[in-house]
């Protein structure tokens, strides 16, 4: 699941939190400082650090058709391994994954319905790098980078003594015809909010015709994301993903216009300005793929009708040192129940006594084991995993489900949707013909010492052994909604859902934070399957050791049969509630 603390600008939780990041950080701690060193504050916890019976190592052995946990677990070991080095998008590790993916769908004899014949959709990933002898002249006055101007593009832009002219507000601007913008920058006010911020670095942004560019005016709280569209590193360079765009801050528009923002109207002309935002761009080293594959439905009239089953291949890749594994393992399950999600507590003087405690107990048994690789085998190896045996069942299957079954292992999820974003953006079947998606992300843990999330007022949420939760069910069709807990009542699976990250607003947005957003940001009804949160999110610890198999087993078998009943009834799922604006952003 896309994390809270890589995406920091997509994330916020308020408009002052809007801040450049440009690596993930994570709570990988070699050592710890002494107790009477750490802050007092934060309760203790009181559960002993837990052992697992599972090695650290498993050799692999054949799969079945049936849905199992050992099938489960030997594909996991192979998908999460140290090999795959963490499974970033556009390294050498997502690349490999995914050819894995793709060498197995091709066994189980789904169709491939990627690029050209393949299994695989690319995605067209670029590196860049800012020149940081880029200018911005304007009113005679030269901009500082990253400070009162940034931009986005996958080009270099430059504007030679162009002049600007005041759009309006983003968003509520009325277009200018095009004899007043062309040739000139239009200048956009970007509101105040969260919501506005984001659509303006990451969203789609009306631009008159003939218009030379948009410059948008960013409110002064949100000063830190020129920092954001500056950092170094992978982007996709697709028009799903945003168009080129100047950003300034607040206390420019004095140098664009001699009006001051108040007083300034629709059509105002402004000052002329000097553009070179240069960029560096170079190809991605190893290509960043969806996987796509499809088992044709067994009824004539509804084989063009699909139910989409995904996951996210990738994770988040590798730290730039290892640390002691263990030391890790303590400190998260007792300081940072949450993983990411709590890298901002850093223990007092009663956790760090009982983390060194327990560490001095684990070293009786256990050598010191140094670890720089998140193997990402919850997050979302489970998943990835999961559509394999659902793939490898119904393919098995005498009489295959009626509509066609539609896999796509999307990638880089964590750097922002990327792989369902560009898949939506560009399907390789009709969009219109996806009745519902099912997206399978972190389904391998959620037991009862797990902190699976928060409720909407802040309370603890903690899984079981018949845990689930689900979020989007019911968003946009009652109808799938009401279908899933059909099936797990006269299916006998008899898992416990919990609903309480569904709440419309809650803070934690995990709703907008995994790949069923993007399906249903254009009206596919979708449903996202998740065991919820723990303390390996987003860590080093975050290994297949740690799985709870029997249980991953059962959610798996789960997904299944709802798959199954979507592709076996009459009529598909009808989307009974308001629908969303694909071009807008993500609102719980």
């Amino acid at each position: 699941m896309s994390s809270v603390v890589f995406r920091a600008v997509q994330r916020a939780a308020s408009i002052g939190t809007l801040v450049a990041v440009g690596t993930l950080t994570f709570s990988a701690l070699s050592s710890f400082v002494s107790a009477q060193d750490a802050p007092k504050s934060q309760p203790v916890a009181s559960a002993p650090a837990p052992r697992t019976p599972l090695p650290l190592k498993l050799a692999p052995r054949p799969t079945k058709s049936a849905i199992t946990a050992d099938d489960l677990m030997t594909r996991l070991y192979i998908f999460a391994d140290d090999s795959l080095m963490g499974r970033d998008a556009g390294t050498e590790g997502s690349f490999k994954a995914t050819a894995l993916l793709a060498r197995e769908a091709q066994r189980l004899g789904l169709q491939p319905a990627g690029d050209s014949g393949t299994f695989f959709q690319t995605l067209p990933l670029k590196r860049k790098k800012v020149d940081p002898m880029s200018s911005f002249i304007a009113g005679g006055a030269s901009l500082e980078l990253s400070k009162e101007w940034g931009f986005k593009s996958g080009s270099t832009m430059t504007f030679n003594d162009t002049p600007v002219v005041f759009g309006g507000v983003m968003g509520e601007q009325s277009l200018l015809p095009a004899e007043q913008v062309a040739g000139k920058l239009v200048v956009l006010t970007v509101p105040t909010s969260q919501d506005a911020v984001l659509q303006s670095l990451d969203g789609e942004v009306d631009v008159p015709a003939g218009a030379a560019g948009i410059i948008l005016v960013e409110p002064a709280q949100a000063a830190g994301v020129f920092g954001y569209v500056l950092s170094a590193g992978a982007f996709v360079d697709d028009p799903a993903f945003g168009g080129p765009r100047l950003f300034v801050g607040a206390n420019v528009m004095s140098k664009l216009f001699a009006l001051p923002a108040s007083a300034l109207k629709v059509g105002t002309v402004g000052t002329s300005v000097n553009v070179k935002a240069m960029l560096d761009v170079t190809p991605s080293p190893f290509a960043a793929r969806n996987v796509v594959a499809i088992l044709p439905g067994s009824d004539p009239k509804l084989r063009n009708q699909y139910v989409a089953v995904g996951a996210h291949s990738d994770h988040v890749g590798m730290s730039r040192r290892a640390v002691d594994h263990d030391s890790v393992l303590i400190f998260n399950r007792i300081v940072r129940p949450g993983g990411a999600e709590n890298d901002d507590k850093m223990g007092n003087t009663a956790q760090f006594v009982q983390i060194n405690a327990e560490l001095a107990e684990m070293r009786k048994s256990s050598p010191t084991r140094r670890d720089s690789i998140f193997n990402g085998a919850d997050d979302d190896g489970s998943g990835s995993v999961a559509v394999q045996e659902i793939a490898e069942m119904l393919s098995t299957m005498k009489v295959k489900p009626k509509r066609s079954t539609l896999f796509v292992w999307h990638v880089g999820e964590e750097k922002g949707l990327w792989g369902s974003k560009f898949f939506t953006a560009h399907p390789t079947v009709s969009r219109d013909s996806i009745v519902a998606q099912l997206n399978i992300d972190m389904v391998g843990r959620g037991s009862a010492t797990d902190l699976t999330g928060t409720s909407k007022d802040g309370q603890d949420l903690r899984g079981g052994p018949d845990y689930l939760q689900l979020v989007g069910s019911r968003r946009l069709s009652t109808e799938l909604g009401d279908l899933v807990e059909s099936v797990n009542t006269t299916k006998k699976h008899n898992l416990v859902f919990d609903y309480g990250m569904d709440a419309s607003a809650h803070p934690m947005n995990i709703y907008c934070r995994s790949d069923h957003y993007e399906y249903a940001k254009w009206g596919v009804p979708v449903t996202f399957f998740t065991t919820g949160g723990h303390s390996a999110y987003h860590q080093l610890t975050d290994e297949p050791q740690y799985i709870d198999y029997p249980h991953m087993e059962r959610v798996a078998k789960l997904i299944a049969d709802v798959a199954l009943e979507l592709g076996n009834r009459l009529g598909r799922p009808v989307v009974n509630q308001p629908k969303l604006d694909p071009r807008g952003t993500c609102k719980q």
